[in-house]
């Protein structure tokens, strides 16, 4: 068998199953560990699976994620790459399509807990209340005015050079995201 038929086999089983071990698929494939740690190795740098102990897991853009399809506050379909998921105090989790619309839902309703967003450089999930956003920027990925979410402070920084904007932490993001929106200002 080819590599690359290998490497096909290997993106379909963890299509089906969200994860694959590399002593499983050494077994199906009838190959060394070491050749399908290469397979791997191969699918991670063309940015396909994150490589993970024993195994791999597809990488966040090639997901499955189960969602209703539309942001809570806007109706547009939910973008991987900005999504936010918002946990009420009941337990439901509320899908927006950006960490705009997020911010706007955050300063309407009172029963959030918490809530995990797309960090815009590497497109990790991470916790909202430690991002750090910036707030209109000069790049549009969704919503206007535009908000990014970052987890790291000094990548939000050089992003802002570049891009101008505000940069905040969560509840002055929130402020700030509400006065653009804010008709009478």
């Amino acid at each position: 068998m080819l590599a690359i038929e290998r490497r096909d086999l290997i993106l379909k089983k963890l299509r089906e199953t969200g994860r694959v071990q590399v002593s499983e698929l050494s077994k199906t494939l009838g190959v060394s560990r070491m050749t399908v740690h290469r397979d791997l190795d191969a699918l991670a740098d063309e940015g396909f699976i994150d490589k993970v102990f024993g195994g791999a897991v597809l990488a966040v853009e090639h997901r499955q994620i189960p969602q209703t399809g539309t942001c809570a506050v806007c109706g547009r379909p939910i973008n991987i790459h900005t999504r936010v998921v918002l946990n009420t105090q009941v337990g439901e989790d509320i899908e927006t399509c950006c960490p705009h619309c997020a911010l706007l839902l955050l300063e309407a309703r009172n029963d959030i807990v918490s809530g995990l967003a797309v960090d815009f450089i590497h497109g990790k999930m991470i916790n909202i209340k430690t991002a750090t956003f910036l707030v209109d920027p000069d790049v549009t990925v969704c919503c206007t005015p535009a908000v990014l979410c970052f987890a790291d402070d000094k990548e939000a920084k050089r992003f802002q050079i570049g891009f101008h904007g505000e940069l905040a932490p969560l509840r002055s993001a929130q402020k700030l995201t509400a006065k653009h929106m804010d008709l009478s200002s």
